[in-house]
């Protein structure tokens, strides 16, 4: 299977659970207070350059989210993130930061099944690096190229591996739901 069709997997995974928002969510961020925005939850300086690509958003950029409430604009950045031109702008983004996941999980060593690889990758929005190195950390001691196997590994060992333990229960069912994603899209990655 090649990168891209990887890459697509995944982006239609991230969308399709929800498992970082949707198309118009805007939440506060738990590291700050800046807006945490789209599919993706993209912050930061990644959530300004998204605002910068979509018409009328450069007025949001740079704005913190206390600031944004203040001024009654929440509501209103979150109808731009989900109108035509900010679905468009995050999917751009969305399929660009997915085949950086891709080429990321293909440097973990021994790690080469497709539904596996699509599995970790709608992690990757949680932190790239800190799923490439959960994943090396345990590529010879555990059968990650085993879906069950994988899944359970993310479910019961990733909030600790990142440092996010008040997070358990959050990712036990971010786990589950990415699991359901990854076996209905199983057919569809044994077709192509």
């Amino acid at each position: 299977m090649q990168k891209t069709q990887l890459a697509a997997g995944i982006a239609k995974g991230i969308i399709e659970t929800g498992i970082e928002g949707t198309w118009g969510d805007v939440a506060r961020s738990t590291k700050g207070d800046y807006p945490s925005i789209g599919i993706s939850q993209w912050e930061g300086i990644r959530a300004d350059g998204l605002l910068l690509t979509i018409p009328g958003g450069k007025r949001y950029a740079g704005e913190s989210y206390t600031d944004l409430k203040a001024k009654g604009n929440l509501g209103k950045l979150s109808t731009l993130l989900a109108s035509y031109e900010g679905k468009k702008a995050q999917q751009t983004e969305l399929e660009s930061d997915c085949l950086h996941y891709v080429q990321s999980l293909l440097k973990v060593p021994h790690f080469t099944n497709p539904e596996c690889i699509t599995y970790a990758g709608m992690w990757c929005p949680t932190s790239t690096k800190i799923v490439r190195l959960f994943l090396t950390n345990r590529c010879l001691d555990y059968d990650i190229n085993n879906l069950p196997c994988l899944h359970n590994l993310f479910k019961t060992q990733y909030a600790k591996a990142a440092g996010v333990t008040r997070y358990q229960k959050g990712y036990e069912r971010r786990a589950e739901r990415t699991k359901q994603f990854v076996m209905s899209w199983r057919t569809k990655i044994g077709k192509r």
